[in-house]
């Protein structure tokens, strides 16, 4: 959050305990180390997002939510190992694409999702609704998807 707050970025609250062992006993929060033991990253996968994606969604797609890279090891490709990595994992489940989010203000995000080859497909003005996190309510996102298989223009 440290890294968030200095660079004045859209601050995530803390998530319930429970939510994150539930994801992990699904199979559906990852985590990465290098070699050294320095945790590089980690995020989450969701097979369904009506919340966000509402029409959108038709059980074609696996959802990345919650990437996170270790701020000292920023440049260390993290984003496109996982953003490859998820496109088999679609496949691997019959779906055709990865889809994500960022909040809009966030222009930087934004651009180098835009750079790892993804398709911006608008943004999304959310009010609150029942099922969606405190975080999400009121804020306008940018939503992102890309084909599964395909490669991309992400990297050093």
């Amino acid at each position: 959050m440290s890294y968030q707050q200095a660079r004045q970025l859209p601050l995530w609250p803390p998530f319930p305990v429970e939510q994150i062992e539930s994801e992990i006993q699904a199979g559906l929060h990852f985590s990465s180390d290098f070699a050294d033991g320095a945790m590089a990253g980690y995020f989450s996968v969701a097979l369904s997002d009506e919340i966000i994606w509402a029409g959108r969604e038709r059980g074609d797609a696996i959802y990345i939510h919650r990437m996170c890279v270790n701020p000292m090891r920023k440049g260390s490709n993290l984003t496109p190992a996982v953003l490859a990595w998820a496109k088999g994992y679609a496949l691997s489940l019959g779906r055709t694409f990865v889809r994500m989010d960022t909040w809009a203000d966030n222009e930087k995000l934004v651009k180098y999702y835009i750079k790892c080859g993804f398709q911006y497909v608008g943004d999304r003005q959310l009010s609150s609704a029942p099922g969606l996190p405190a975080h999400y309510s009121h804020t306008r996102l940018a939503l992102f998807q890309n084909p599964a298989g395909e490669s991309d223009g992400c990297g050093a």
